[in-house]
């Protein structure tokens, strides 16, 4: 699985992949990178693996004050020793490794997270092209965990009202909805279902609110109910298929299957009881609307059920 244009390179967490995108951002906006790096001048021209005797440099940054090396480890190996052996007035080398005095000798120490917070600022820049691989290579990094992830999504919470989408639920593991573009669904841990009035009525055994968890084992996306069977079978087999057809017959039966109607579909752990009571959506929101917060942690789940 490819989730991000740098991973397209490769699967395995390379230096040359990472300084290769990082040299083409400097060449965009350098001004803030030589910030970054502790470089001064107009910049020039941006170089990677120059040679230098025996040794390459990963990225060479000339200036009209002078040329600056930034030498990239993606452990927390010290580079010191071997940065001095470059011919340039500056040098930086980002690495985890950081000493106590950031700079040692002229060198400076520049850690991942402290170029990702760059990035995050790039990202939100004018130029598309910038925004793109600012984005791209913070999800890149991310992936490998060589900087903090963005806050993850624990929870998705959405209403049930529907005895269909209950059986589905509570039978058959699973929960559908319509695709969204944008969605940080695919993102989300958990999956916490709001029962509504409805279902309670017909089920006795259920109570309006949030009650359930389950784990999301994995996202999957359809637009015809062909494709559908087909990725239930791919993802839990023709056993599985058989053993729930009947509750899958009902999901075939009320969904309407527009054509061409991206479908998303939570594929789910055993249901478990973690709130009695209920979480009411009375405690996550103003008023007792549709559920209008799609999104939660677990820290707002137990203060509202505190309440």
């Amino acid at each position: 699985m490819v989730s991000t244009l740098t991973g397209a390179f490769g699967q395995s967490l390379r230096e040359t992949r990472l300084t290769a995108l990082l040299g083409y951002l400097i060449a965009l906006e350098p001004i803030r990178f030589l910030d970054l790096f502790g470089f001064s001048g107009v910049p020039q021209q941006v170089c990677l693996e120059t040679r230098h005797e025996d040794r390459r440099s990963d990225i060479l940054i000339e200036t009209n004050r002078g040329t600056g090396i930034i030498e990239a480890k993606i452990d927390a190996s010290d580079p010191l020793v071997q940065s001095r052996r470059y011919p340039a007035r500056w040098v930086a080398l980002l690495t985890h490794r950081i000493p106590q005095a950031q700079t040692v000798r002229g060198t400076k120490y520049v850690t991942w997270q402290r170029l990702a917070d760059l990035l995050k600022r790039l990202s939100r820049s004018h130029s598309a092209r910038l925004r793109f691989l600012s984005m791209d290579l913070l999800a890149y990094m991310e992936e490998h965990r060589m900087i903090k992830k963005s806050k993850s999504v624990e929870i998705y919470a959405r209403e049930i009202n529907e005895p269909v989408t209950l059986a589905l639920f509570l039978k058959a593991c699973l929960y559908g909805c319509t695709y969204e573009a944008g969605s940080r669904l695919a993102e989300a841990l958990y999956f916490a279902p709001h029962f509504g009035q409805r279902v309670t009525k017909i089920h006795p055994g259920i109570s309006t609110g949030i009650s359930y968890i389950a784990r999301i084992e994995s996202v999957g996306y359809a637009t015809k109910w062909r494709e559908f069977q087909d990725l239930m079978i791919k993802e839990r087999g023709r056993v599985w298929m058989k053993r729930h057809a009947e509750t899958l017959r009902d999901l075939h039966g009320a969904s309407s299957w527009t054509e061409g109607e991206h479908r998303c579909f939570l594929l789910l752990g055993q249901p478990r009881l973690a709130f009695n009571p209920p979480v009411r959506k009375e405690s996550l929101q103003k008023g007792s609307g549709w559920l209008s917060k799609r999104f939660l942690s677990f820290d707002e789940l137990f203060a509202a059920w505190g309440k």
